[in-house]
């Protein structure tokens, strides 16, 4: 139990650090939308796979990155349903309609990825 929590304080140290990091490089960039987009979850996902690989090794980074992927592939399905649901359905029901299709495309890019 004290390891794991370790392992998240790291992973938490990490990710703040990437965070910083890629705001301070995108407040270079133009546009400024682009802070938004690098300083989000890029940074958080390199700070605990860095972590992970310290930790547990290739196999470890190797599983936390296949489930990054399949979060991403789901997370981009939840978007294109959200998108154009959320005026003819509303925010409620177009957020629960698109978590729906996030949830079977997370399951799907897992179960093949297994």
């Amino acid at each position: 139990m004290g390891g794991t929590m370790v392992q998240i304080a790291l992973k938490a140290v990490a990710g703040g650090l990437f965070v910083l990091l890629f705001a301070a490089l995108a407040e270079m960039l133009a546009p400024k939308r682009l802070a938004g987009v690098l300083s989000a979850a890029p940074s958080v996902a390199l700070g605990s796979l860095l972590v992970t690989a310290l930790v547990s090794g290739e196999p470890g980074m190797r599983a936390a990155a296949e489930g990054m992927l399949a979060g991403a592939v789901a997370f981009t399905a939840y978007c294109l349903v959200a998108a154009p649901l959320l005026e003819p359905w509303g925010t409620w029901r177009a957020t629960f309609t698109a978590l729906a299709v996030w949830l079977l495309v997370a399951a799907a890019c897992f179960l093949a990825v297994r």
